[in-house]
């Protein structure tokens, strides 16, 4: 076991019902003060109050394998105990009496004779540690890994001879030495020529759907060479999940219902749901009234902008498909249970979602169906996000070796000039 010893706060506890098994081979110590705090927060009935109750009971079952205050190892070797021990002469005097400043004198107080480490969330806590001269670290249970090449986009360039270009033109396909993840595509390059392609099965392979001339997906075309990827992954039929980030302007929206409406018009799903997440960019407008369709029609009518603008001032057209329940809009709220069959569905502003939230969305997809989630991870809106812990940032990463799954990173704005000058200077 470790020398290292982490103190946890009840920020990183409740946070999700796994972090108390989060610490292979470390010793942990949960002080009294966080007990007490999740006491407070049981009965609440929310992802916290889950997290409290859960914590609650395991520890209580782990009573029964011996004393929290001597401690008690767990199968992966991480060993649990409550420290009750602090006084009053033991708080800073200059630091008011509450549940944190209890949480860090308990921390201060064990790192006289060890290592110790407190776990938080809070960043007011972490920033009183530093100043305190104590380690403290935030907790990510779902942080996305960055390699090092940087954030996935998706694409990448080849260098290849001239003769290689001719034998990928002549036969549509070349193999290659290089090595990159499944559906990746790749920008060609030898000498005077270049080419677009895609990486499947360990070969180089020509765009089968974008690569025709004068392409386009119900009057959309792809006006540069990320948009045009986009439009090969998304008419994919062996791609059930495509994930598509990109500053605002750069078309994601567009190219998805694009692309949904060809599909449904081809038979290859039978209906298109679309959701996005409740997030306000400013102060809460409040109570909306109506029903769910009515309550979401705010929050989801980019897309139904861009689907009428593809049914070429269908409005009608789209309505009529609404009623016969062929268009959906559903709320995360109540996409728990559901299962989606012969579905494309569109998640708009995904970056603004939690990883609890994604696995959830992920997980209904059913056979034959198509999950499409679009975002801009320089655009999240949830106070509690940022470009690593979003649950879109995290499904890129973690789904890019995955052969059911593509992304593509949008990087050129084609809304208009200023669009794309704001995106890119604030």
């Amino acid at each position: 076991m470790s020398n290292k010893i982490f103190v946890l706060d009840t920020s990183v506890l409740v946070y999700h019902e796994d972090s108390i098994h989060a610490f292979p081979d470390k010793k942990v110590i949960i002080p009294m003060a966080v007990l007490e705090e999740i006491d407070n927060l049981k009965t609440r009935q929310d992802s916290v109050g889950n997290a409290a109750r859960y914590v609650n009971r395991f520890l209580d079952d782990l009573r029964k394998l011996g004393s929290l205050k001597d401690g008690v190892t767990l199968d992966n070797g991480q060993e649990i105990s409550v420290y009750g021990n602090l006084r009053d002469s033991d708080l800073i005097p200059t630091m008011e009496v509450n549940a944190d400043n209890k949480i860090i004198a308990t921390a201060l107080l064990l790192n006289d004779k060890n290592n110790v480490t407190l776990i938080s969330r809070d960043i007011n806590i972490r920033v009183k540690c530093d100043s305190l001269g104590l380690s403290s670290e935030n907790y990510h249970r779902e942080k996305a890994r960055v390699s090092r090449r940087g954030a996935y986009t998706g694409v990448s360039v080849l260098e290849l001879s001239s003769d290689e270009i001719n034998e990928f033109y002549s036969f549509g396909q070349i193999e290659s030495e290089s090595e990159f993840e499944p559906n990746e595509y790749l920008v060609l390059k030898g000498g005077a020529q270049s080419a677009l392609a895609v990486y499947k099965n360990g070969i180089i392979k020509k765009l089968t759907h974008t690569s025709e001339r004068g392409f386009s997906c119900q009057g959309i075309k792809p006006r540069n060479k990320e948009q045009t990827f986009a439009l090969e992954t998304l008419l994919d039929k062996d791609i059930h999940m495509a994930t598509l980030t990109g500053k605002a302007g750069s078309g994601k929206t567009l190219l998805a219902t694009a692309a949904a409406v060809h599909m449904l018009d081809l038979g290859w799903y039978e209906k298109i749901i679309i959701s996005r997440p409740v997030q306000s960019l400013s102060a809460d407008i409040g109570f909306l009234p109506g029903d769910k369709n009515e309550k979401m029609a705010p929050w989801i009518q980019p897309i139904i902008d861009n689907l009428k603008f593809v049914f070429k001032n269908g409005e009608h057209y789209f309505d009529i498909m609404m009623e016969k329940g062929i268009i959906e809009i559903e709320a995360l709220s109540y996409i728990r249970g559901r299962s989606l069959p012969n579905t494309v569905m569109i998640l708009d502003e995904a970056q603004n979602i939690s990883y609890a939230e994604a696995k959830a969305v992920i997980t209904r997809m059913g056979e034959g169906s198509k999950l499409i989630m679009l975002g801009d991870l320089q655009q999240i809106d949830a106070p509690h996000l940022d470009s690593t812990t979003s649950g879109l940032g995290a499904v890129v990463e973690k789904f890019k070796d995955f052969h059911l799954c593509s992304h593509i990173t949008l990087l050129k704005g084609e809304r208009s000039a200023l669009a794309e000058h704001a995106a890119n200077i604030l």
